[in-house]
């Protein structure tokens, strides 16, 4: 007798969704081996039991970067417990620990090396863990270093997203140099950076630079055909048999070439979501139809994301054009978005940056992709003077959605349009 729940699709389609997350590591790495070697040839000191080198790594989001860390160091990890297990003693020789810097990042896009020690602490603790909070500086390194020290060996430390420490980069010079300089006695430690921020490594301190570029590997993008290939191999384990084409397949690499950069995560996510459509369509195959539909939710997604990702103040000003907007009223002079903004940024208990500087924010907007500006001359009588609108990539409801994510305090909280517009003297507009 088959199943009553409401839950359940008349088709199935994904077999193992794990697959497709992010904390999966496939058992090979495919349409790397170039860099793969350079990465090998990197951690090869390690294998040797000699000084690990530090190494950065750099590429756009979704082209291996991650994917090839965990990969080879788990092998590496297990290459060196094989090879030490006749070994006398209980000490591993080898520990890697990793940080993602980006989750640390508060809203103003930047982690401090304070905050990346805290992580590591925790990472490297079995125990009680330490707050994010009420230490100086200096006993949160010592706590790091004692970590270390106890561990013993060699410790890689693996620093994802490490643009996000921003300038605050007193650790990335001192760890590798901790035993040099007596910080350690008893542990050799080796520093990995990974950015997508091409620009990064040109803006570290020459010092930094030095020690942790000593071996710097490339991710190039991955082509179609490449993407192709790897999302082959994932929906064979991933999907059941004929529940899919190479329509599809093909589409998905296109679209993630074509939009994301040659991102294999967005080849992934789009099968995945395409799946999923299919799935609650109650049609198999997939079709190229539900890889677009796919393609529509991850937009709308993304968008959603990259405003939650902008600071509070910036929020608030696209909260402010989107409240105007859904009552008709954009594009908009500058006065009557500061207006509508202060209004939203007493309501969520902050204080309100002045005209001058909002607009500093406003044009970052712009800038981003976020907002559309005009520039608007009526001559002698009006001057001139720029109005805004929410750029075509952005609605009203991404924006919402946005604000709710960030949990900002609007939830009930309106604006008197009128009023807005008649203080800011555009009671007319």
């Amino acid at each position: 007798m088959g199943s009553s729940s409401i839950f359940e699709d008349d088709v199935e389609i994904i077999r193992n969704a794990d697959l497709f997350t992010e904390e999966h590591t496939p058992a090979e790495i495919l349409c790397r081996d170039e860099v793969m070697q350079d990465y090998v040839n990197a951690l090869k000191p390690v294998y040797k039991g000699r000084p690990p080198r530090n190494a950065f790594l750099y590429g756009d989001t979704g082209v291996g970067k991650t994917a090839a860390t965990k990969y080879l160091l788990q092998e590496l990890d297990a290459d060196i417990d094989s090879r030490n297990a006749d070994s006398p003693g209980d000490e591993r020789g080898f520990t890697y620990v990793r940080v993602n810097c980006q989750n640390l990042a508060p809203a103003d896009g930047t982690a401090s090396s304070y905050q990346v020690a805290i992580a590591l602490v925790n990472e490297l603790r079995d125990g009680e863990t330490v707050s994010s909070t009420g230490y100086a500086a200096r006993e949160v390194y010592e706590m790091l270093y004692d970590e270390l020290d106890d561990i013993g060996g060699t410790v890689l430390i693996v620093l994802d997203e490490v643009d996000r420490v921003g300038e605050s980069d007193t650790l990335l010079y001192d760890l590798p140099r901790a035993r040099d300089i007596g910080y350690v006695e008893n542990t050799r430690i080796g520093l990995i950076g990974i950015s997508n921020d091409y620009t990064f490594r040109s803006n570290l301190s020459p010092k930094v630079r030095d020690t942790l570029c000593e071996t710097e590997i490339k991710f190039p993008a991955y082509t179609a055909e490449e993407l192709e290939e790897i999302i082959e191999a994932r929906a064979e384990r991933a999907l059941h048999s004929d529940t899919y084409g190479k329509e599809v397949l093909s589409l998905c690499a296109a679209l993630a070439v074509r939009n994301s950069s040659g991102s294999a995560r967005r080849a992934m996510d789009l099968l995945k979501q395409a799946a999923e459509h299919a799935e609650n369509e109650g049609h198999v195959p997939i079709e190229p139809d539900d890889v677009y539909a796919a393609k529509e939710e991850l937009d709308y997604g993304d968008m959603v994301e990259s405003v939650a990702d902008q600071d509070q103040h910036k929020q608030l000003i696209l909260s402010a054009v989107a409240r105007l907007d859904a009552d008709g009223r954009t594009p908009v002079r500058t006065k009557a978005i500061h207006a509508a903004y202060r209004r939203l940024a007493q309501a969520a208990g902050d204080d309100p940056l002045s005209q001058r500087g909002m607009y500093n924010h406003l044009t970052r907007l712009d800038m981003l992709g976020f907002l559309h500006s005009y520039q608007n001359n009526e001559g002698l009588r009006g001057g001139q003077y720029n109005t805004y609108e929410l750029s075509e990539a952005l609605t009203v409801a991404q924006v919402e959605d946005a604000i709710d994510e960030s949990e900002l305090p609007l939830d009930g909280v309106t604006l008197d349009v009128e009023r807005i517009l008649r203080d800011a003297g555009l009671a007319d507009t």
